[in-house]
């Protein structure tokens, strides 16, 4: 067995800190534990293998991001595979109370709209935050988390309508 490499504490010490806020991230942008355990895992996974290389000050921006395309590759193959009513396997002692009409309202959203809006509102991220581990102008993510959150009102606005 060989030696655990210098900085492989501080990855342990930063996957600790971070596992649980990023599988609420992940969980509010896919809605499925499921999916969201996979794509933390393949986050963490990725951060592993290019963690000597990742700067202390561009950390979290990276991971946030990595995190999101593994988000966004996970909606992707949810469309190609078939829905099943109950997923099999639930994630443990990571679940936080969510509000199902929330994340109900959050599945109307498309996945890049999902990320800003979880980024933004669920991950108290600033606009230039979202736009740096999204990669996108300031001003786009204003108007799609404008967009958002207006999509979010009219169906929440609606659900409220049907349960009166």
């Amino acid at each position: 067995m060989g030696r655990q490499p210098v900085w492989e504490s501080d990855y342990c010490a930063y996957y600790a800190a971070r596992q649980r806020a990023f599988m609420r991230t992940a969980y509010a942008i896919l809605g499925s534990w499921a999916a969201a355990e996979d794509a933390a895992q393949s986050t963490f996974t990725q951060l592993y293998v290019h963690w000597p290389r990742i700067h202390d000050e561009t950390r979290d921006a990276y991971a946030r991001r990595a995190l999101v395309n593994s988000c966004y590759t996970a909606a992707r193959k949810a469309r190609r595979e078939p829905l099943v009513a109950e997923v099999p396997d639930r994630a443990a002692d990571v679940r936080e109370r969510v509000d199902p009409e929330l994340m109900a309202a959050l599945a109307q959203l498309s996945a890049k709209h999902r990320a800003v809006v979880v980024l933004r509102y669920l991950d108290d991220l600033s606009v230039a935050e979202v736009a740096r581990v999204l990669d996108l102008p300031e001003g786009t993510v204003k108007s799609q988390a404008a967009r958002a959150l207006s999509r979010l009102e009219t169906v929440l606005t609606s659900s409220e309508g049907a349960r009166a």
